[in-house]
């Protein structure tokens, strides 16, 4: 039933269009945008905020890491050679399709900022609402994920929004709770980490080669454990050594944003072609993982704060 509904929505393209449109949906997840909404909560506005988006976004995608790796479903057009998704979304999927990375972190940020402020915003969840189901359906009418690709990612991280508010409630102010917090963290992502790289997986052959090389799924646990070791040291050093505040002037909050911004932007268009050029595939996939939100929640409160305390002095 899953793939005729993709074989429907591949009518539907094929015949009235919207390929485009749906590309720029799916795109929503990885841009600027979706970046913004936590860092700008965590450096400016609500640090508990950014932390729990974050805290989704980052744990939700070692999560879906695990699930890709130890189930390792094909991609819908492995299954049926009728179908021919879109170019440019097939060239962008990873390796294997269960369940769906897009889905997982449109519902961790979108979703996730709605269900903060689901009690002083309630209004907020209908177009946060609309944004996740937006997403999961373009990984649909694109033929990159089949129906429960999108839905299982959208169920877990959904429990997951409850399981951190239960987590960051239990820590609460005790320095010991947020040690052992740590502490697991780092442990979970280790053994993550060796589960997804030593693992064995599928050497299935289509039309003469591997359908997924098993080389280019084990560099997939260096993409788990950038995104967790980016988030537990991340946070836990801005704690230790920051521990910045974010009632300051309008004009902080300003240079905040284009400091941090400006760090991300660099990251992005310089470290990156540099580090795919001058690094192997798994280092690559992890610096690219790690970097970026290593760098909002440390990094860039480290640089803004010293930048703040020279003005004052």
């Amino acid at each position: 039933m899953d793939l005729d509904y993709l074989m429907f929505l591949q009518g539907l393209r094929t015949d009235w269009g919207g390929e485009g449109f749906f590309t720029l949906v799916s795109s929503l997840p990885k841009s600027a945008l979706t970046a913004m909404i936590p860092a700008v909560l965590f450096w400016c506005i609500n640090k508990y905020a950014g932390i729990f988006i974050l805290f989704n976004a980052e744990c939700g995608r070692v999560i879906n890491e695990l699930l890709k790796g130890t189930f390792c479903v094909y991609r819908p057009w492995i299954k049926d050679a009728a179908l021919i998704p879109s170019a440019d979304a097939m060239n962008q999927a990873s390796s294997f399709s269960f369940p769906s990375g897009h889905a997982q972190f449109a519902t961790a940020v979108y979703g996730g900022f709605a269900f903060f402020y689901r009690k002083v915003l309630p209004l907020l969840i209908i177009p946060c609402a609309a944004i996740v189901l937006m997403v999961a359906f373009s990984r649909n009418f694109l033929g990159v994920h089949t129906p429960q690709d999108v839905l299982v990612s959208i169920i877990y991280s959904i429990g997951l929004f409850f399981a951190a508010e239960k987590i960051f409630k239990w820590m609460g102010k005790d320095e010991e709770r947020k040690l052992i917090f740590l502490i697991g963290g780092l442990v979970i992502c280790a053994v993550v980490f060796l589960w997804l790289y030593f693992k064995p997986y599928p050497e299935d052959i289509l039309n003469g080669k591997l359908i997924v090389d098993p080389l280019a799924a084990r560099a997939d646990a260096f993409d788990a454990l950038g995104f967790g070791l980016a988030f537990f040291l991340g946070w836990f050093l801005e704690q230790k050594f920051i521990n910045f505040k974010t009632n300051v002037s309008p004009k902080d909050r300003l240079w905040r944003i284009i400091i941090g911004f400006a760090i991300l932007g660099v990251i992005a268009v310089i470290f990156y072609p540099l580090m795919k050029i001058l690094l192997s595939v798994e280092a690559y996939k992890f610096f690219k993982a790690f970097l970026p939100f290593f760098s909002i929640l440390f990094l860039i409160p480290l640089i803004f704060t010293k930048v703040e305390q020279r003005f004052k002095r």
